[in-house]
């Protein structure tokens, strides 16, 4: 288990760590402009668009992409499942999706792997009433907690590193698309299990957020995908794809105005209140303890270990849990390293 001292230490530092070494590393917020034929790719993020989104339309508008020789179809999806799905077929080239969903992918036989996590903290846990009286993931024994299918065997995991039997709790399954709005809409379930980020549209329900990350459960939150064919076939698109994400989570950390603003222009029908409280739920999420000190997006081992040892528990996940199964560092070893920044 993680010392939860420690933990808030490391997420108190993140934000301020990535800026101070990201600005050094980047050198300018704006791309170079490098000019010549562009190479169209497509890119799925992890669920319907939101002020999450912002650092990719930041780093298209930055012209991050265009200095890495591609041009990207930006496309939402209905969860991180349907971003998997998409990458595998061949639908979309890259995608955003959450560890939890890559490893069981992974265990099906998708070939599939994870080429970095900018948002290596686990934004998931569980949001309470504040008049619950609630104040720990142990007390919600005995409640009743609105989850996605996927999630459940996660919400386990979590309760587990609590002391929690996965028989102390009652779990009520709701579409991913309107899970924040039927917990905010219901007083039938105590909580809800999902990711913090979506605090912004919480606010018909005054809640309280149980971070399972403090509890010592941190798989890695967010990664981006690709299939093992296009990291062996073109590793320097890859790579340069990476980097235009990566350059854009700094910019984004560093003005998340101007990040909302590029999201907005290409989706005005978004509340820019609830974007930019989105984006700015974000930020602390950069870099898990597991991460401190390594270049920022590079996979932490440990974490995808605890991940695979929990879906093997919980989920029945087959097959080794060595991590390196689930991720590839190899754009940040070689020639040319990735080094946005510093975790």
């Amino acid at each position: 288990m993680i010392p939860r001292r420690t933990l808030r230490s490391a997420v108190a530092l993140t934000v301020g760590t990535l800026l101070l070494v990201g600005a050094s590393a980047c050198g300018s917020d704006s791309g170079s402009g490098k000019g010549g034929k562009l190479t169209s790719v497509s890119y799925r993020g992890p669920f319907v668009t939101s002020g999450g989104d912002a650092p990719i339309y930041y780093a298209e508008k930055l012209g991050y992409f265009a200095d890495e020789g591609l041009k990207v179809t930006i496309r939402d999806s209905k969860g991180s499942g349907q971003t998997i799905t998409d990458v595998n077929s061949g639908g979309s080239d890259y995608g955003m999706a959450a560890a939890v969903n890559l490893v069981l992918a992974v265990g099906q036989g998708q070939p599939i792997t994870s080429v970095a996590t900018p948002l290596g903290l686990s934004s998931f846990g569980f949001f309470v009433p504040k008049d619950s009286g609630i104040t720990s993931i142990k007390q919600l024994a005995g409640k009743k907690i609105l989850v996605t299918a996927s999630a459940q065997p996660n919400v386990f995991a979590a309760i587990a590193a609590e002391g929690l039997d996965k028989s102390a709790v009652h779990l009520v399954v709701s579409d991913p698309t309107t899970l924040g709005a039927a917990y905010a809409g219901s007083k039938d379930v105590d909580a809800v299990y999902t990711t913090q980020f979506l605090a912004a549209t919480l606010t018909k329900r005054p809640s309280t957020f149980l971070p399972q990350s403090q509890a010592g459960y941190n798989p890695p939150d967010y990664a981006v995908l690709v299939k093992k064919s296009l990291l062996s076939s073109d590793p320097d698109q890859v790579h340069g794809f990476v980097r235009a994400v990566l350059r854009g989570y700094q910019a984004a950390a560093k003005n998340p105005q101007a990040a909302i603003d590029a999201l907005l222009a290409k989706h005005p029908e978004l509340n820019p209140a609830q974007a930019m409280g989105t984006l700015k739920a974000t930020l602390p999420f950069y870099c898990s303890p597991g991460q401190l000190d390594q270049p920022f997006g590079m996979n932490a081992n440990r974490d995808w270990v605890i991940t695979a040892n929990a879906m093997k528990t919980y989920a029945g996940l087959p097959g080794a849990t060595n991590g390196s199964r689930f991720y590839a560092n190899d754009l940040f070893s070689g020639k040319d390293p990735l080094s946005v920044a510093t975790c």
